[in-house]
């Protein structure tokens, strides 16, 4: 949108230069003028809080956000392995289906997107991040937005005869319902990008894989376990 707005200006400036300016290029120009304003308008800035914050669109919505998260770099610890973290879920509700966690001590251009009006971010209790950048909007649910599987890992560790996570971070417009399944059958159809598990020593070689439909075709990532055990030592 933004290139074929450029492209268009620049048209009509090369058509001033030249001394010709038709009506149409007027209409071009005052069109693309009114698309530009609307597109930046349309957005509103994702106000700082310090654990919770709840986004919320018109009706028949859903919520669009795009950040970059950023920690100082002079702070000690490792953030990920801290456990530092922003949450997003999707909805209003503390407990509402898990779009995406992120960590680390820069993630540039994120863009996430929720199934309906509501969106919470949340922080770890440590809350040493910052947003930057940080805009949400309404997006028309008439106007969807391609479902992928790209960032999906196919290779992922779970610990043995512990409570483990699997994800499966599949993007699209509105959130897609990410369906998992153990061995071909049904375990967990929700927006969730997360399945929780527990393998034991007879489910190590159990086949799991999360699929979307986008919007009307089936996508599909199996994946793969790699089972490590707890080692304890004693001092």
């Amino acid at each position: 949108m933004r290139l074929r707005h450029e492209n268009t200006l620049a048209e009509i400036g090369n058509n001033h230069h030249s001394g010709k300016i038709s009506i149409k290029s007027m209409w071009t120009f005052t069109f693309v003028l009114g698309a530009i304003i609307t597109d930046v308008y349309s957005q509103k800035r994702i106000p700082d809080f310090d654990t919770t914050q709840l986004l919320t669109v018109e009706k028949g919505k859903y919520v669009e956000i795009e950040f970059e998260l950023w920690m100082d770099p002079n702070l000690p610890g490792a953030p990920c392995a801290d456990e530092e973290y922003l949450e997003i879920l999707d909805g209003s509700d503390q407990s509402a289906n898990l779009l995406g966690v992120f960590c680390g001590r820069y993630l540039p251009d994120v863009t996430l997107r929720s199934s309906g009006r509501n969106m919470s971010l949340r922080f770890s209790p440590h809350r040493r991040y910052q947003l930057l950048s940080a805009y949400f909007e309404g997006k028309g649910l008439n106007v969807p937005v391609a479902t992928d599987l790209r960032n999906v890992i196919k290779t992922q560790f779970v610990l043995l005869n512990h409570s483990s996570s699997l994800w499966c971070a599949a993007r699209g417009g509105p959130a897609p319902r990410i369906v998992w399944r153990r061995n071909g059958l049904v375990l967990q159809n929700s927006t969730s990008v997360r399945l929780q598990i527990n393998v034991t020593e007879e489910e190590r070689n159990t086949n799991y894989s999360c699929e979307v439909d986008d919007h009307g075709q089936l996508k599909r990532k199996n994946i793969g376990l790699v089972v490590e055990s707890l080692i304890f030592t004693i001092a």
